[in-house]
């Protein structure tokens, strides 16, 4: 190969800058290197080479090469574009040259630098199709660093606060002969920062599986390939999607129609048990199309059987734009602690982990655009989305059609719970009928008394089997509730103490603060408004922390004993309890409970939710006449709706959420204390109930209260 004289390059760059992109935006490096995959991708590549060479410890010989057989780059591609930050070319024109007309997938001009993540040093060898010679780039980040390190001691004053710039670097570049047919470009990258193992390049491999869509048509075709010459299973291996989705035991997919501007969502018809779609407003992210496979238990331990000499896990949602995949990835963690969870899907299982779907029960694929979607916008890092009201409403989305799959396991327990019991039933009715079938044969025939007699026994001993399996059955079925309700009492437990950790370590601040002042400034008579002024302060906030210690040893005190009872003689009770204080205070209380419901539950707190629903109403009608307190409920369909209104002063319609938050009151100047209106939304979402202020039904004025609990819960 003949070799030309060789040239300087330099590029008008912040070092600093170069380092903050490469190497701490750009975090890991399965990251750094899907971004130079996609690169290739976006070169209108069919094929694309990683190899490994040595990488398995650090040497001057460990390199790893990207090599592909797209359109190349010129020099003036080089100088212009491959080191320039956010170059508009691809903004300019979305889409890869023809025949492909790929639309491009990355847009900010920082996947090159994702170079630096993984070595020192890196040649650039690139050729286009038209071209008589190919391109030889030398970049040696070392320089840098060698440059800023070995700065004259002598002129440290003089040169702090420089910025050092590419230009003060020479990177050499030489023209290389070449075939007429070669075209493409290679990157070499010595200097390796990190060694590869096998399991690393395995955990790659694995990634680069889900690059491409499987459901975007790609034509021609990408091909990867990965080679090493130290592990003897990549010798040219070349990524194929592995098909783990025809395992799952349930599917359903929502579509979208550009044209006619229509989104399609996920529900579950409760009274034919399926999942069905049906037309929704376009959402604030754009039109989304979507994937799901659920797996159950049997579909999970088919999958595992299938997989287990892979690592090949189902493992959630993936968002891909344009077929190429734009979920941020990551090496791969053990610990679950260390394991991102961008979409939330996991964060939510703590609240209830016996019906909510893990990334462990489903695989997903969701398709967006560029063009569509504008606002779910790639953040720099490559490991999460911008943060915006869309992206935020786009993860909402997504996980409620995963809670569709959750209804439907709800429902299947359900049915298989009732046809087990069934059959159990009628094999109970059939061996009984069975015994009576032998007692009128031994009747009709007295002869067969001998041989009917040990087929009696052991029919008796049968039957009487499977009745105590019926018993033991329905025992088992109240302890998962009582369990399940113990879990999520809880669970509701754990989000009120680390609520309430956070506002006691707040009014302990404002009373060590003001009890400070007296420490310091008391007695001071030209401070006496403040002394007054922060002891009343002082004990609004011991009322607090009362308050919440009371609620707590409640809790601790309680051994969360379980048990059925009547909502509706609960309510009854406490209303009694409270008419001496009724009658004090004029007011006048209504029971209007047409139904009764029985749970099973804490039955003191219980009582919390209506003891403070009360307590909030006496003290919004503090001062109003013709006090009503009026509580009414009813079954509806498969849960049970309570209304508690009281005609004090109400909720203004924009507070209607804020009320339920901790320490939001209303009622301050009568002693609120902004808890209990948050203990009854805790307490009823333990409960998988719904709590809301909605219209008053007692006008003009006044508050009403709808609590909606399901069944069986």
């Amino acid at each position: 190969m003949k070799n030309a004289e060789s040239n300087i390059l330099k590029w008008r760059f912040d070092v600093s800058t170069f380092r903050l992109i490469g190497r701490d935006l750009i975090t890991d490096r399965i990251t750094a290197l899907f971004e130079l995959v996609k690169n290739c991708y976006d070169a209108n590549a069919t094929r694309v080479d990683v190899v490994f060479e040595n990488v398995s410890s650090l040497n001057l010989f460990s390199k790893i090469t990207i090599r592909d057989n797209g359109y190349g780059m010129g020099f003036e591609d080089i100088r212009d574009k491959w080191m320039v930050i956010g170059t508009s070319n691809k903004r300019d024109e979305p889409h890869s040259p023809e025949p492909f007309r790929r639309r491009c997938v990355g847009e900010k001009g920082i996947g090159r630098f994702a170079v630096d993540k993984l070595g020192d040093k890196v040649n650039i060898i690139t050729k286009k199709n038209v071209a008589v010679k190919k391109l030889n780039v030398e970049i040696d980040w070392k320089k840098y660093e060698t440059s800023l390190k070995h700065l004259d001691s002598e002129k440290a004053e003089d040169t702090q606060g420089k910025i050092i710039l590419f230009t003060d670097i020479e990177n050499k570049y030489k023209y290389e002969d070449a075939g007429s047919n070669e075209h493409g470009t290679t990157l070499e990258i010595s200097g390796i920062r990190e060694i590869w193992t096998k399991e690393d390049i395995d955990r790659l491999f694995k990634e680069l599986t889900k690059l491409v869509s499987p459901f975007y048509p790609i034509n021609p075709s990408f091909d990867v390939y990965i080679s090493s010459n130290e592990y003897s299973s990549y010798k040219e291996e070349v990524i194929v999607q592995i098909d783990s989705m025809q395992y799952a035991s349930h599917f359903a997919a929502i579509s979208i129609d550009n044209e006619k501007q229509i989104q399609e969502e996920l529900y579950f018809d409760k009274n034919e048990g399926i999942i069905k779609t049906r037309n929704v407003p376009v959402k604030s992210f754009g039109l989304i199309a979507m994937k799901l496979y659920y797996f159950d238990e049997s579909a999970k331990k088919r999958f595992k059987a299938k997989f287990k000499d892979y690592d090949i896990r189902i493992d959630g949602i993936k968002i891909y734009r344009d077929g190429l995949i734009t979920t941020p990835f990551a090496e791969f963690e053990a610990h679950p602690d260390k394991k991102r969870d961008i979409l939330g899907i996991d964060k939510r299982l703590w609240r209830d982990i016996f019906n909510r779907l893990s990334t462990r029960d489903i695989i997903g694929v969701v398709d967006i655009t560029k063009e569509g979607n504008e606002k779910i916008v790639d953040a720099t890092n490559r490991q999460d989305f911008v943060d915006t009201a869309e992206y935020r409403e786009l993860k909402e989305f997504i996980i409620s059609q995963i809670d569709v799959f959750a209804d439907l396991r709800i429902y299947e327990r359900e049915k298989k719970k009732n046809i087990v019991t069934n059959e159990l039933k009628k094999a109970s009715d059939d061996i009984h009928n069975f015994v009576k079938t032998i007692e009128d044969i031994g009747i009709n025939n007295p002869q067969l008394e001998q041989e009917l007699t040990p087929l009696k026994k052991q029919a008796i001993q049968v039957d009487t089997a499977v009745k105590k399996g019926i018993i033991e059955q329905e025992k088992a079925e109240k302890e998962f509730l009582r369990k399940e309700n113990i879990y999520l009492s809880l669970m509701s437990l754990q989000n009120y103490a680390a609520n309430m950790s956070h506002a006691v370590r707040t009014s302990l601040g404002k009373i060590k603060d003001k009890a400070e002042f007296f420490k310091l400034h008391y007695p001071n008579s030209d401070l006496e408004e403040y002394f007054k002024l922060y002891a009343v302060e002082i004990f609004e906030e011991m009322t607090k922390l009362k308050k919440v210690t009371d609620y707590m040893l409640n809790y601790a005190g309680s051994n969360i004993p379980f048990e059925d009872f009547n909502i509706k003689e609960l309510i009854e009770k406490l209303f009694t309890e409270y008419k001496p204080r009724f009658a004090n205070e004029n007011i006048s209380p209504r029971i209007e409970i047409r139904d009764s419901f029985i749970v099973n539950a804490n039955k003191q707190f219980f009582a919390d939710i209506f003891q403070n629903l009360i307590d909030n109403s006496i003290k919004a009608l503090n001062g109003m006449r013709g006090k009503i307190i009026k509580c009414s409920g009813y079954i509806e369909n498969d849960s049970f709706i309570l209304f508690f209104s009281d005609n004090g002063t109400g909720i203004k319609k924009e507070d209607r959420e804020k009320v339920f938050e901790l320490y939001y009151t209303t009622t301050s100047e009568d002693g609120g204390a902004g808890l209990g209106l948050y203990i009854v939304k805790t307490r009823i979402e333990a409960l998988k109930g719904i709590v809301k202020a909605v219209d008053n039904e007692l006008l003009p004025t006044g508050a009403t209260i709808k609590i909606t609990l399901p069944f069986k819960k």
